[in-house]
């Protein structure tokens, strides 16, 4: 499952909500500003999460290889939460994202605005 937008205050509180639940995380900075890396990076250690990545979240081609790699990486990806405040990704990030799913069988892409229903509605869709 991969948190984009790990950078900000929704993306920490997604990924602490999705690790606390038990998903197996990737969490990614949507900017690549050090600070930003280095927090995705820190919080990816302090949750167990499989991988952290700082990528450019409105390069096409970056979010192709990121989504790519993730989904190599994991062995399949399930899901995907855009916590980057703004959707500012959606527009691009999400026919990649569903790609990727499709070929383990789907799964969900939630723009999040509160950690709690990103939990449910991620849940809801694996039963």
């Amino acid at each position: 499952m991969i948190v984009l937008g790990a950078e900000t205050a929704l993306g920490r509180e997604c990924a602490q909500a999705l690790a606390d639940a038990g998903a197996t995380l990737a969490l990614v900075a949507s900017t690549v500003d050090a600070d930003a890396a280095f927090g995705a990076q820190r919080l990816a250690r302090r949750l167990g999460a499989a991988m952290s990545q700082a990528i450019d979240g409105s390069n096409l081609a970056a979010l192709r290889v990121m989504v790519r790699q993730v989904g190599k990486s994991l062995g399949g990806l399930d899901a995907v939460v855009d916590a980057t405040g703004v959707a500012q990704t959606q527009g691009i990030a999400e026919p990649l994202a569903r790609r990727e799913m499709g070929r383990t069988g789907g799964g969900v892409y939630v723009v999040a605005d509160d950690a709690g229903a990103v939990v449910r509605s991620v849940a809801a869709d694996k039963t």
